[in-house]
C-alpha cells in the first residue's frame, strides 16, 4: 500500500460526509415529506417552490447526487449538478433567513461542495481549455491520448499533401 497524503483522507472524508448529508436530506423528504420550518420570507419562498414542485425535484436530485458523491461514482458530475442548489441554499440560509441553524448549514454546504469541486477540479481541465475540438461521448477515450488537439490539424495537413 502506498503512503497517501493526509489530504487524500480529508477529501474522501468530506466526500463521504457531503454525500451522506445529501442522501439523508433527500431520503428523509422522500420517506416522510419533511420540510423544515423556515421563518419569514424564506419559508414563503420554499413553500412557493413546493407549490410548483421545484422543492420536490431538488430533494430527489439530492438523492441522486448524494449517491453519486457518496459511492464515488460520477463524483464530479454529482458535485456539478448539486452546485446550483448549494449556492441557493447558502444564499437563502445565510442572507435571507439567517437563524443560527441556517447560519450553520448554508455556509457548511457551500464549503463542502466548493472544496470537493476544487479537489476534483483537475478532471475539468478539458472543460476550461480555451479551444477544444469536437469529441463525441462514445469516442471520449481519445481524450486521454497525448496531443489530442492536434488530430484535426494533422488530418488537414495529410489531405493537403
Amino acid at each position: 500500500m502506498t503512503n497517501k497524503s493526509p489530504w487524500y483522507y480529508i477529501v474522501h472524508w468530506l466526500r463521504l460526509y457531503f454525500g451522506a448529508h445529501l442522501l439523508f436530506s433527500g431520503i428523509r423528504y422522500a420517506a416522510t415529506g419533511y420540510v423544515p420550518e423556515i421563518p419569514g420570507v424564506g419559508g414563503e419562498w420554499v413553500q412557493a417552490n413546493a407549490n410548483i414542485y421545484l422543492y420536490q425535484m431538488i430533494k430527489y436530485l439530492e438523492i441522486v447526487t448524494g449517491a453519486m458523491i457518496f459511492f464515488n461514482r460520477f463524483t464530479l458530475l454529482g458535485l456539478i449538478l448539486e452546485f446550483p442548489a448549494t449556492v441557493n441554499i447558502f444564499w437563502l440560509n445565510t442572507f435571507i433567513v439567517a437563524t443560527p441553524r441556517q447560519l450553520f448549514t448554508g455556509p457548511q454546504e457551500l464549503f463542502m461542495n466548493g472544496v470537493l469541486l476544487l479537489a476534483y477540479s483537475g478532471w475539468m481541465f478539458a472543460a476550461v481549455r480555451p479551444k477544444l475540438e469536437p469529441l463525441w461521448l462514445w469516442t471520449g477515450a481519445a481524450a486521454y491520448r497525448p496531443a489530442i488537439g492536434s488530430r484535426i490539424f494533422d488530418k488537414t495537413n495529410a489531405n493537403n499533401n
